[in-house]
């Protein structure tokens, strides 16, 4: 038979109950802004009744979060592609601002002042402020080229700077899960509790690590959490972490590899290991993408400076001839031992000129591409003019050539059937040995405008080359002959614009599968003000009841003793 003293018990394990239920609410209240916050629900469980049958109350259980860990799974599943997407615009509209036209100072105008300056000089080949014309708008094409490349460049560095900052956050979430880890399996050990908050707090550290990287995790029977991320490394396992590293290392110069450490100092290189979220796509836009728009402003700089000095190279400016010149380009001991590249089979003209301009003597060397070294062809020439005081060829210590004719006499180019002007830099309009990085007017044609080529023999008045440079611009010169410097520059813009327009339609159609994604977990996890409010009545009035029924009991009690 039940006793009293039971009845009270059972009314004080009610209060209990009640009293914790309210201040859950309040706890849930509290955190209705909180990041990550899934509300918590007091549970209660019917207690044992007696050998009679008669009811013991309500038991206490312990309290629990509305949490759905299918739905959160799907969330650090799309997440890491949401984080890809977005650091991909971020970084096409960087590369785009390089590339703009709308200020009216890109590479298209750039290029239109150049080709429209040689054909202005092609119609006057003798006019000084032509001639002006077309170095000042040379120069700034070229400067236009390595000011692009430039940009890139430092937009590469500019990553390198964001994978250290990310690389740090990542190192902060995984110490940040380790430690919640300890936390947990500390306050649960005994079985009877449920570090709710602390659950919470982790669930969030990982989802902010999956925007950053991809990531998969899962719990052990301790409570404990293993984090592995990209493709198998193990960045939280336990209480114990693994952090990872940036390093300048390999590869190009200058560029940060990513390791990962792990016990006893080992190390491994996780740079290729990343499959979504900002860190890959840093990535994958550092050594890829910004790259091929690299080599995208090179192909265009090596094809115009090619052409261009194909032309300019055979051809003469006003009193031009020279009475020495030098190459360009220089080669080490073990290039002058090899063939010079890029020759084609063929003549390579040398007219001889006296003090009047008048062409006395015209040398044919002829070169034979694949077998000829420099030492050959310098020997050839030698032996073809058979007379160092007319002219002379030698190498320099760069491992330049050298032409040098004797007194009163002067030298100017012929046909080249075989480019090595070109190949050499002799008479050259552009220097480049990188493209886009370094190309930049002659030196001869800064100091000296006649030294511009618009003609050939010294024929006054003679705009055969000039012309010829002018028509470039409509002359399909770019992949194999296939289209013109403009139009394979529009298709450069033309598939960046695709480019970015293709991310924001993925961009938004990602965020808005991960907004769907947490609003699903917003609707099973998250505070509801005016269920909480419902919940606060309803245990306010459970709670005056069995305060009520207490009060009963005592009564009763008082009347068993006054009996």
């Amino acid at each position: 038979m039940p006793s009293l003293n039971s009845s009270l018990n059972l009314g004080q394990r009610a209060l209990s109950i009640n009293q914790r239920a309210m201040q859950t609410v309040g706890h849930n209240i509290a955190n209705q802004g909180t990041e990550g916050f899934s509300r918590q629900h007091v549970r209660s469980g019917t207690s044992a009744p007696d050998p009679t049958g008669v009811g013991g109350g309500a038991d206490a259980q312990p309290t629990s979060r509305v949490y759905d860990k299918f739905v959160q799974r799907k969330i650090l599943q799309e997440t890491p592609r949401s984080g890809m997407f977005k650091s991909r615009g971020e970084f096409l509209q960087k590369i785009e601002i390089i590339f703009s036209e709308t200020e009216g100072n890109g590479l298209h105008k750039a290029l239109n002042e150049f080709w429209n300056s040689w054909s202005q000089l092609s119609n006057q080949p003798e006019s000084e402020p032509a001639r002006m014309q077309v170095k000042v708008q040379s120069d700034v094409l070229a400067s236009r080229f390595r000011g692009m490349h430039s940009q890139l460049k430092g937009l590469r560095n500019e990553i390198n700077g964001r994978l250290v900052a990310t690389i740090n956050q990542v190192n902060e979430l995984g110490q940040k899960v380790a430690e919640l880890n300890k936390q947990i399996n500390s306050f649960e050990g005994g079985g009877q509790r449920i570090a709710n908050d602390m659950r919470d707090a982790r669930n969030q550290a990982i989802e902010d690590l999956s925007e950053l990287v991809d990531v998969n995790s899962f719990e052990d029977p301790n409570g404990r959490t293993t984090v592995i991320i990209g493709r198998d490394w193990t960045l939280v396992e336990g209480n114990n972490r693994y952090q990872l590293e940036g390093k300048m290392k390999g590869g190009e110069l200058g560029m940060l590899n990513i390791d990962g450490v792990s016990t006893n100092d080992n190390r491994r290189d996780l740079t290729r290991i990343f499959r979504e979220g900002e860190m890959s796509e840093m990535l994958r836009m550092r050594d890829d993408t910004i790259v091929e728009y690299q080599k995208n402003l090179d192909e265009i700089a090596f094809s115009l400076a090619g052409k261009v000095n194909k032309l300019h190279a055979t051809g003469t400016g006003i009193n031009s001839a020279s009475e020495m010149m030098k190459s360009t380009f220089g080669l080490n001991s073990a290039a002058l031992n090899q063939p010079l590249p890029f020759l084609k089979d063929g003549i390579f003209q040398l007219h001889l000129v006296d003090p009047h301009n008048e062409i006395l003597e015209t040398y044919e060397i002829e070169i034979q591409a694949g077998k000829d070294t420099l030492p050959d062809i310098v020997q050839r020439l030698n032996q073809t003019i058979n007379d160092p005081g007319l002219l002379r060829a030698s190498i320099e210590g760069d491992g330049s050539l050298l032409l040098q004719s004797g007194s009163n006499y002067k030298f100017i180019f012929g046909e080249d059937q075989s480019s090595i002007a070109q190949v050499l830099g002799l008479n050259s309009f552009f220097d480049t040995l990188k493209g886009a990085e370094d190309i930049q007017l002659s030196r001869h044609i800064i100091e000296n405008t006649n030294n511009i080529s618009t003609g050939k023999d010294l024929i006054p008045g003679d705009n055969r080359v000039a012309l010829k440079i002018a028509k470039l611009q409509t002359r399909p010169t770019m992949r194999d002959e296939t289209m013109t410097f403009d139009e394979y520059y529009n298709g450069v813009l033309t598939g960046m614009g695709l480019k970015i327009q293709r991310n924001q339609t993925e961009q938004a159609q990602q965020e808005s599968m991960v907004r769907q994604f947490k609003e699903i977990r917003s609707s099973i996890s998250a505070v509801n003000m005016d269920e909480e409010l419902t919940d606060m009545m309803q245990y306010q009035k459970a709670y005056e009841a069995s305060a009520r029924f207490i009060n009963t009991v005592d009564k009763m009690m008082e009347t068993v003793i006054n009996m």
